[in-house]
C-alpha cells in the first residue's frame, strides 16, 4: 500500500503545487489508492465516494500527471501551424464523458485550474462551446477533451477521418456520474462508441468511472469494463461520521392543489437557509417557487427564489448556478433533475423534497448536495397530501413511499439495483445507421462483424441481425447496392441528417420564450396573446406568438390573489417502484410503527392511509371492490412485475387493468373473463395463478408485439418478433411474475 507521501511524490510538480496552493492538509485514502492503482496502468477503476469527497481529484491528479510525463514534460508547445497526422501533436490524453453539458462546464473550470500554465489544454465540446476552440483542437489534437455521448456520436458521423488523429494516443476515459448511464440507452450508446474508437484507433485507454450512488458494484464494474479489454477494480471512500438530519411533514390539500398554508410552511422552514427544493416535474417546480416568491415579496422579504430545470434558458441556469456558488446568504432554488448531479453550487444547509423522489439512489444523490463542507447534511420532505375518502385511484401514497425509502436507506443502507439490457435491438438500429453514415456503405459481412463483435450486442444472434437488416431494407431505411453492399436510402439519410439523430432519446419540441429580446426558457405549447403562465419562478403575459419561428414574446406581470397562471409543462407519468421498496410500503401500511422524524400532521395522514389500506384490502393482498364487485389484487412486488402480471392475465383471456394510486402502480383490478362477465373470486384467482405458474410460455410473441410498445426511437423500425423479444426480456419481469404466481397459489393451499 502506497503511503500518502509516496502518492504525493509520484504526482507531477505542478500538481503538487496545485495541492499546496489549495491548502490541502492531506490526500484522502481514495485519492492515495487511485494514484497507486492508476500508476499500474493495467485495469479500469470504479471510484465511489459521496458528493464533494474528492472523486474528481482522485481521477484527474494521477491521470494528468501520467499524460504530462508521457506527452508533455519533454515537449515544446506545438506550433499552431502544424496540423493533423504527421505533426508532433500527442493526441487527446484524457477523454471526460458527462451526462450533462452543465456538468462539463462546471468541471472545466476545476480541471483548467489544475493544468494552468503547463501547456496541457482542455476543450469542452458540446453545442454551446466555442467553435474556435473546437477547430484549434482539430488542428492540434492534445490535452483533455470533455464531451457528452451525443457529441462523440456526432464526431463519428460528421468527422470520422478525425477520430484516429484525435484519439489514437488516448490514455484515459473518465466517465462521471456513471450510475446515470447504467440501464439507459445512453449508456449502451457510450459503451458502443468507446468500443468503436478502440477498434478504429488501436488504443486501449484505462476507464475511470465516478459515482456516489451505486448499489450493485459488480454490475457497475461489468458496465465500465464493457468492450475495454481490461478487468476493473472498485475503490471506495466510506462516509465516515457524516451526520444526517431527516424530517417529514405533510400538508393536507383538497380542491386547491397549492394552498397558501403549504407555501407558508416551506417559506418558514427554508428562511435563513441555503436550500435546494427538488420537485417531481417542471410544472410543480414553477408553481411552488412562484407561490413562495409571491408570498415572500408580499411580506417584503428579499427575493432569493430561483428556478433551475431543462426548460430554463442556458444563461439563466448558469446565472443561478453562479449565484448559488458565490452567495453566502440564504437562497432557495427549485429544480427537477438538473441539479441532482455534481455541479458545484457551493455548500447547502438543506435539501427539501416537495414530493417523493423517483428512487432511493436519487434521494441519496440529492442528500449529498448538502453539508459538503460541514459534514452535517439535512433533508426534509415537505409533501402535499391529497385527501380523497372513496376512490382507490386517488389514494395518495407519497408519504408512505417516502417513509419506505427513508427507512430502507438510513437503517439498512439499501439502494435499488441497476439492470443492463440483454437485447437492445432499438439501439442496434441506431448503431447500424451510425456505422453506415461513418463508412458510407458496408458489405453485410463487414457490418455484421462490426455489430456482433461489439460487447453490448453479445446476446444477439447473427440470424436476428439478418432479420433486422432485411426489415430495414423492406422499410426503405437501408438500400442494397448491386454488389450487395448496404447503404442509407433517402429515408435513412433523412433520419441521420438531423441533429436529433445523435441522441438516442426523443428530443422535445418546444416554443422559445423571450423577454425584452432575451431568451428566458422554453414551454411545451403555443400560447395566445393575453395568456399568462409561470416560467423561471415568475408570471409572464404573452404579447406575441410566432408559430413559424416557434417564438413567444412576453412581459412580466403580477397576478392578484384571485388570479391563477397556467403552468406550461406536462405533469409526471407513473412512478416506478422496485420490489424491496414496495414490500416496505406494504409493511408500513400493515403495522403500527411510529416514526420520530415526522410531525403531527404527517402522523395523522399516516393513520388515515392505514385505515384506507385496510378498507381497500391492501393489507390483505386481495379483496373485492364494494362498488363494482371486481377483484382487487395487491401483490407485494415492484412496478415492473405488477405490469407483467397484468399482461399475463390479459394474455390468458382475463379482463383486468393496472391500479394506479395517483402515480404509483400498486395493484391489479380483475373484472372477469373475456368470454363473459363472470366475476372471478379470490379462490379462483389463486387456483388460476397455480395453473399459470406451470405454463412454459407466460406471454407469447404475438401478444407482446400486438399489445405492448416501448416509447422512444426506432421501436417502430423493428420486426415484430424482435419487438416482442426486447419487451419480454428487458421490459417485463417474467421470472419475477412466475414467482408471485407460485406464492399466490401456495397461499391458497395453505
Amino acid at each position: 500500500m502506497m503511503t500518502e507521501q509516496e502518492a504525493y511524490n509520484s504526482l507531477a510538480g505542478f500538481i503538487q503545487d496545485y495541492i499546496y496552493e489549495k491548502g490541502w492538509v492531506h490526500l484522502n485514502p481514495l485519492q492515495i489508492a487511485a494514484i497507486e492503482e492508476l500508476g499500474k496502468g493495467d485495469h479500469n477503476l470504479l471510484l465511489m465516494a459521496g458528493t464533494a469527497r474528492g472523486k474528481t481529484e482522485a481521477a484527474f491528479l494521477p491521470a494528468i500527471s501520467q499524460i504530462w510525463e508521457r506527452d508533455y514534460r519533454d515537449r515544446e508547445i506545438a506550433d499552431p501551424a502544424r496540423t493533423g497526422e504527421g505533426s508532433d501533436s500527442p493526441g487527446i490524453g484524457i477523454l471526460y464523458i458527462s451526462p450533462l453539458k452543465a456538468l462539463i462546464n462546471d468541471q472545466f473550470l476545476r480541471i483548467e485550474d489544475m493544468i494552468r500554465g503547463t501547456g496541457i489544454s482542455i476543450t469542452k465540446w458540446h453545442g454551446d462551446s466555442s467553435v474556435y476552440r473546437k477547430e484549434k483542437l482539430m488542428e492540434d489534437p492534445c490535452g483533455i477533451l470533455q464531451m457528452t455521448p451525443e457529441s462523440l456520436e456526432a464526431m463519428f458521423c460528421c468527422h470520422p477521418e478525425r477520430i484516429k488523429p484525435l484519439f489514437g494516443n488516448l490514455a484515459y476515459v473518465v466517465i462521471d456520474e456513471i450510475h446515470f448511464f447504467i440501464n439507459d440507452q445512453r449508456g449502451i450508446q457510450l459503451m458502443t462508441l468507446l468500443e468503436r474508437m478502440r477498434r478504429l484507433c488501436g488504443c486501449r485507454p484505462i476507464r475511470i468511472g465516478l459515482s456516489a450512488t451505486i448499489k450493485n458494484r459488480d454490475m457497475a464494474l461489468e458496465f465500465l469494463n464493457t468492450g475495454s479489454g481490461y478487468q476493473g477494480k472498485v475503490l471506495s471512500l466510506s462516509a465516515g461520521d457524516h451526520h444526517v438530519t431527516c424530517s417529514l411533514t405533510a400538508t393536507r390539500i383538497g380542491k386547491i392543489e397549492y394552498p397558501e398554508r403549504y407555501f407558508k410552511k416551506i417559506l418558514k422552514h427554508s428562511r435563513d437557509k441555503r436550500c435546494l427544493l427538488f420537485t417531481r416535474s417542471r410544472m410543480e417546480c414553477e408553481r411552488i417557487i412562484a407561490g413562495i416568491r409571491e408570498m415572500a415579496l408580499a411580506h417584503r422579504l428579499p427575493d432569493i427564489y430561483h428556478v433551475h430545470h431543462g426548460s430554463i434558458s442556458k444563461n439563466s441556469r448558469e446565472e443561478t448556478e453562479q449565484l448559488m456558488k458565490i452567495s453566502r446568504g440564504p437562497i432557495l432554488t427549485g429544480t427537477t433533475l438538473t441539479l441532482e448531479l455534481g455541479i458545484d453550487i457551493g455548500d447547502l444547509d438543506e435539501v427539501i423534497q416537495a414530493a417523493d423522489p423517483p428512487s432511493i439512489a436519487s434521494m441519496v444523490q440529492r442528500l449529498g448536495r448538502s453539508g459538503r463542507r460541514t459534514g452535517r447534511s439535512a433533508i426534509s420532505f415537505q409533501l402535499r397530501h391529497r385527501e380523497d375518502k372513496s376512490d382507490l385511484k386517488k389514494l395518495d401514497l407519497q408519504l408512505v413511499r417516502s417513509l419506505a425509502m427513508i427507512e430502507l436507506y438510513f437503517r439498512d443502507r439499501y439502494m435499488e439495483e441497476n439492470r443492463m439490457p440483454r437485447y437492445p435491438f432499438r439501439f442496434m438500429v441506431h448503431t447500424i445507421l451510425s456505422l453506415i453514415c461513418e463508412k458510407g456503405c458496408l458489405q453485410p459481412a463487414h457490418l455484421a462483424s462490426y455489430v456482433l463483435e461489439t460487447e453490448v450486442f453479445r446476446n444477439i444472434s447473427r440470424e436476428e441481425l439478418k432479420d433486422l437488416l432485411s426489415h430495414l431494407i423492406d422499410l426503405d431505411v437501408l438500400t442494397r447496392y448491386e454488389d450487395a453492399a448496404l447503404g442509407l436510402s433517402d429515408r435513412g439519410e433523412e433520419i441521420v441528417d438531423n441533429l436529433n439523430f445523435y441522441a438516442v432519446f426523443d428530443a422535445e419540441t418546444a416554443m422559445s420564450v423571450y423577454h425584452n429580446g432575451v431568451e428566458i426558457g422554453m414551454v411545451e405549447r403555443a400560447y395566445r396573446p393575453g395568456n399568462v403562465f409561470y416560467l423561471s419562478g415568475r408570471s409572464w403575459e404573452v404579447i406575441r406568438c410566432q408559430m413559424e419561428s416557434q417564438r413567444i414574446d412576453v412581459i412580466e406581470t403580477t397576478l392578484s390573489e384571485e388570479e391563477e397562471a397556467s403552468v406550461p409543462f406536462a405533469g409526471f407519468g407513473s412512478t416506478q417502484t422496485d420490489e424491496v421498496v414496495m414490500k416496505k410500503i406494504h409493511a408500513i401500511l400493515s403495522d403500527e410503527s411510529e416514526y420520530a422524524y415526522i410531525d403531527e400532521e404527517a402522523k395523522g395522514v399516516l393513520e388515515t392511509l392505514r385505515e384506507k389500506a385496510e378498507r381497500f384490502h391492501i393489507t390483505e393482498g386481495m379483496g373485492t371492490e364494494s362498488s363494482t364487485g371486481h377483484l382487487l389484487w395487491f401483490p407485494r412486488t415492484g412496478s415492473r412485475t405488477i405490469t407483467t402480471l397484468a399482461h399475463i392475465l390479459k394474455a390468458h383471456d382475463i379482463r383486468c387493468e393496472e391500479i394506479f394510486c395517483r402515480e404509483v402502480l400498486f395493484g391489479i383490478r380483475i373484472k372477469g373473463t373475456e368470454r363473459g362477465t363472470d366475476r372471478i373470486s379470490a379462490a379462483a384467482l389463486r387456483s388460476l395463478c397455480g395453473r399459470l405458474s406451470e405454463e412454459e410460455v407466460l406471454i407469447d410473441n404475438a401478444y407482446a408485439a400486438r399489445n405492448l410498445k416501448i416509447h422512444g426511437k426506432y421501436f417502430d423500425l423493428l420486426p415484430d418478433h424482435l419487438k416482442a423479444k426486447e419487451i419480454l426480456c428487458d421490459c417485463l419481469d417474467l421470472e419475477g411474475a412466475r414467482e408471485i404466481l407460485k406464492e399466490t397459489n401456495q397461499q391458497w393451499k395453505d
